[in-house]
């Protein structure tokens, strides 16, 4: 039995409407006046409400209002009932939330049927919430049940070593494969739990979209190359060229999700398919493997489920999850076809064109200075002199590094890797971003290990403080900031827990940036006649740095164009590309763009102050920002 509240100041009026309302099925509770109704409402919250307009305590808009404010009351549907029915008193009625407006005196059938549409809508709404709370509770409860396995691993093994701590010695004969599976165990428990955030974050619309243009066809091709087993992947696409507007990096991400469950779940070839469809574009992924059951195949979307004939096959159920929101992420969609006994083809369908998104934070472009407040620092020791930096890159000297944590743990874990890399020296530890402001200033680290998530603020808003040459590895449990990271010019992004293997990496690439920039400093001239692989599907070849007409940036990524819009995607920031090019001749002109001023055609002005270059067999000009603008004049003037 449905509930509605019946708010109006005539006791006549009340009462015909409560005789003809209770006939029908309904309770009813009656207030005369504003402030009654709310204080009912807010005792025992309705179904519904009538309420009239004007009443002497409390008008109808003042009771909207006082339940708009209420998260309790908030979306019980309001049906508003007036004596003189004006449009000003409607629109104002209608902006507060209300759901109709009937005028006095009221038909009874035409205020019965407002109130079942009402509540049909309100208790449908309220079953989709439930059904959604329900959902969330089992992905809760699936992920915390997927977790147990590989968490019951490490503490079986710890206490195995803690009782004999031998086994875990390198001479010790058990040792290494103890280490082995505390560590595969581990990065199961890290898979899960960024797969987990990963459409947490897709479902609120907190996951970063950065769309840009590149060529589908060579993006495809590149992938599917570059892949682990590509000896079984075949690549199917017609001749031309196929410009799209996406986000490289979530678009990888959904394909590859594709790719390791064909090859999983199939011993057979797996066939990849580039075509244009109706306002875009289609990619299907084609494998002969086990196919999905007929009963099952309305799920196989959902998080966390797995179809009964992959059991005994490793693997969570969130893959497909993440392939469909990051085809949504686009205006695109998913969907499959599958007999239920045999292969199963995906077909991601996606549009020409996607709407870029609001600019960075301008922390990555203007960086702004904050208070300052005391630090504990990590005193060198005395006597010893600072190494430059050429010094330490040539002689193969320790680096100087600080780490910024709020968890005094996770501090000192990643310190212990660090230290058992041997590759960098600590010089301080700061647990805010005030004190890590006074820590780089006063060591003035070349690596800097980073937390996003700091009790001050962002670790972003350290980036202003360091200097230019200083590498910055962000260490963190938050994924949805890696594209802002790497757009704003980190050597890498890691995720906790991070494996002495991991680390070791990020180390490496500080140590190719630095020597990158020594040798772009003394040898640039001669940088233009360096050549670098390039390899697709159907070809390998040099490209020399001397061709390169423009450089585009997708995060951790670049497209890299050289004669007649032929390109690459190559693993490279940015910021690499202007620490290695020779600076006479290349400008980065954009916070994505560096251009090759050899072929350059014109230069054109927009209102504003605004710019835009020409490139010869270039069709689209490429923006110059404003803050970048008077380095490109300089070097135009030179």
């Amino acid at each position: 039995m449905s509930k509605v509240l019946l708010i109006d100041d005539d006791d006549n009026f009340r009462q015909v409407i409560t005789q003809f309302l209770a006939k029908r099925g309904f309770e009813i509770a009656e207030a005369s006046g504003g402030r009654e109704g709310l204080r009912l409402a807010t005792r025992e919250p309705p179904d519904l409400i009538v309420c009239d307009q004007a009443m002497p305590d409390l008008d109808g808009h003042g009771v909207m209002a006082a339940l708009r404010r209420d998260p309790r009351l908030a979306e019980i549907p309001v049906i508003f009932l007036t004596g003189e029915f004006h449009p000003q008193q409607v629109r104002m009625g209608m902006n507060l939330g209300a759901d109709d407006y009937l005028t006095k005196p009221v038909n009874l059938q035409d205020l019965l049927d407002a109130i079942n549409a009402r509540l049909t809508r309100y208790l449908s709404s309220q079953e989709r919430q439930e059904k959604q709370m329900a959902r969330a509770r089992q992905m809760f409860a699936e992920a915390i049940h997927d977790l147990r396995d590989p968490l019951f691993v490490i503490f079986g093994y710890t206490n195995m070593l803690q009782c004999d701590p031998g086994l875990g010695s390198p001479g010790g004969s058990e040792g290494k494969p103890i280490l082995d599976r505390m560590q595969q165990a581990m990065v199961r428990m890290q898979t899960i739990l960024a797969d987990t955030m990963f459409l947490a974050r897709s479902r609120s619309q907190r996951l970063p979209f950065d769309p840009g243009p590149f060529e589908l066809r060579e993006f495809c091709e590149s992938l599917v190359a570059n892949h682990d087993e590509c000896q079984r992947l075949a690549f199917n696409c017609a001749p031309g060229v196929f410009p799209v507007i996406a986000d490289a990096l979530r678009l990888r991400q959904a394909l590859e999700n594709l790719l390791a469950n064909a090859l999983k779940y199939s011993t057979a070839s797996v066939l990849v398919t580039l075509r244009t469809a109706l306002g875009g574009y289609q990619i299907e992924v084609e494998d002969q493997g086990i196919g999905i059951p007929l009963a099952e195949q309305a799920n196989i979307f959902e998080p966390f489920f797995r179809a009964s004939n992959t059991t005994g096959t490793p693997g969570h159920g969130l893959g497909l999850s993440i392939v469909k929101s990051c085809l949504e992420q686009h205006g695109g969609s998913v969907r499959f076809l599958s007999d239920g006994q045999r292969g199963t083809t995906f077909i991601l369908e996606l549009p020409a064109a996607a709407s870029r998104p609001d600019p960075l934070p301008a922390k990555c472009e203007e960086r702004a200075r904050l208070p300052v407040v005391p630090a504990v620092l990590t005193e060198a020791p005395a006597g010893e002199p600072r190494r430059g930096r050429a010094a330490v890159v040539q002689g193969g000297g320790r680096l100087r590094g600080v780490i910024i944590d709020d968890d005094s743990l996770v501090r000192g874990v990643l310190r212990d890797l660090v230290e058992v890399a041997n590759d960098v020296e600590i010089v301080g530890e700061a647990s805010t971003v005030a004190q890590a402001r006074v820590l780089v200033r006063h060591q003035v680290p070349d690596v800097v290990f980073l937390d996003v998530n700091l009790p001050d603020g962002s670790g972003f808003d350290l980036l202003p403080d360091l200097k230019p040459n200083a590498s910055v590895i962000f260490v963190t449990s938050a994924e949805e900031y890696a594209v802002q990271a790497f757009d704003c010019e980190a050597a890498d992004y890691l995720l906790k827990p991070v494996s002495a293997e991991r680390l070791r990496k990020a180390l490496a690439r500080v140590r190719q940036r630095l020597s990158a920039q020594v040798r772009s400093a003394r040898f640039a001239g001669s940088q233009l006649d360096d050549s670098f692989l390039v390899k697709t599907l159907t070809e390998k070849r040099l490209v020399r740095v001397g061709d390169i007409r423009r450089i585009a940036a997708y995060g951790e990524y670049s497209w890299v164009y050289w004669d007649k819009g032929k390109g690459a995607l190559l693993r490279k920031s940015l910021k690499q590309w202007v620490s290695e090019l020779p600076g006479a001749q290349f400008v980065r002109v954009h916070r994505r763009a560096i251009v090759n001023l050899a072929f350059m055609e014109r230069l054109e002005k927009l209102p504003a102050g605004r710019m835009q270059i020409h490139l010869r067999d270039t069709v689209d000009p490429i923006l110059v920002s404003l803050r970048l603008a008077p380095a490109l004049n300089r070097k135009l003037k030179h």
